[in-house]
């Protein structure tokens, strides 16, 4: 089976980017010939992702053009597949994919890792837009969501359910084969991705920490750009209010081959998302890598997340969008590690089991065929 994969962009070191690049990759090893098409210019760091087999133009077309040479390219290249793998919500893309695909009687079929609404404002253009793309979502010959919220979202809003199957967030469990940890200078406690508060509420973070007893044995690590403006100031009125200038660690922009010693080397794996409609669709890849390490994790049960986690059982469940009960979880499991461990390896086997990228893979390559 030849598949083309129309994505918007592929930038590096994103959790989109890294879940297109682990479907690409489960595809292929499932037989399948995959080609990226990415709607705007790739850069050379992004070609490098997909190991240059793609087909999309270069970054020294200026963006603009760019975009209008790869939208041409999409109408010109579809007939030469055997099925077209959507993940762009624009309509105009989705109108031109979907009509060249059916001109040529090829399945069609879209991925969506966010809730819809979430990228529309409250206006009559808007409200018009967003239903124009759910009209649109309808036509497709199969829709794969990344949690239940997501599914229950188009159901209720006409989408046939026999259309609609979950393919959760994936990893590779394999990049941690052979990973031990190594003796630090300092014990810590981590959370690694956006520091934006309002993805992944790390002012929660910030002070579920600084109430905790934990910050007088381990330092928190905190992996990602840090942020500038209105957010840094939010988390150094926090750092101040705790007294954490030497407690905490912002350890920048990591490389991804580095990432799996950096996260096996903490104690405690840490995610502490906000209730908001964002993390009711999304599930974060991240979870995937820290279960993969063994270490215990502790997170919020927003989405899906319970759905997968139990607490104390294969991982630690907290409330969200309250610090004190996060910082009194977090106590526990350094007060009791070793019986913590046990859950993390249990947390592992969760990890191979549900979010393994081979087995997830398969199962989208199987209902794609099915449509052939």
């Amino acid at each position: 089976m030849k598949i083309l994969m129309v994505v918007w962009n592929f930038y590096p070191n994103t959790a989109y980017t890294n879940h297109t690049k682990a479907t690409v990759r489960g595809m292929r090893e499932c037989g399948c010939e995959v080609d990226v098409l990415s709607i705007k210019p790739l850069l050379k760091e992004d070609s490098d992702c997909i190991s240059g087999q793609k087909v999309t133009s270069k970054a020294i077309i200026p963006t603009a053009m760019g975009m209008l040479y790869d939208y041409l390219l999409l109408k010109k290249s579809i007939k030469d597949y055997n099925a077209v793998y959507c993940t762009v919500s624009d309509i105009r893309v989705i109108n031109t994919a979907m009509h060249e695909a059916h001109k040529y009687g090829l399945p069609i079929v879209h991925e969506r890792t966010e809730m819809p609404d979430i990228f529309y404002n409250d206006t009559p253009k808007s409200r018009r837009a967003l239903k124009e793309y759910l009209n649109q979502v309808s036509a497709f010959d199969k829709i794969f969501a990344i949690s239940s919220p997501i599914r229950d979202y188009f159901i209720e809003n006409g989408v046939p359910a026999e259309k609609i199957h979950i393919y959760p967030m994936i990893v590779d469990p394999h990049r941690f084969d052979g990973i031990h940890k190594q003796k630090q200078s300092y014990r810590y406690v981590a959370y690694c991705g956006n520091l934006s508060n309002s993805k992944d509420g790390v002012a929660d973070l910030i002070e579920a920490y600084g109430m905790s007893k934990a910050k007088n044995t381990h330092k928190l690590m905190l992996i990602g750009t840090k942020p500038t403006g209105d957010e840094k100031k939010i988390y150094d009125c926090l750092i101040e209010k705790y007294d954490l200038e030497d407690e905490i660690i912002f350890r920048g922009q990591v490389n991804r081959d580095e990432m799996p010693q950096i996260l096996t080397d903490a104690d405690v794996l840490l995610l502490s998302r906000p209730d908001n409609r964002q993390a009711l669709g999304g599930f974060p890849t991240k979870l995937g890598e820290y279960l993969s390490t063994g270490n215990p994790v502790l997170v919020t049960h927003v989405g899906d997340i319970d759905k997968y986690i139990v607490d104390s059982e294969n991982g630690y469940l907290a409330k969200p969008n309250d610090p004190k009960d996060f910082s009194e979880k977090l106590d526990y499991i350094i007060c009791n590690y070793d019986k913590a461990l046990k859950v993390g390896e249990r947390g592992k086997e969760l990890a191979y089991d549900a979010f393994n990228y081979r087995l997830q893979t398969k199962k989208v390559v199987n209902i794609i065929d099915t449509l052939l």
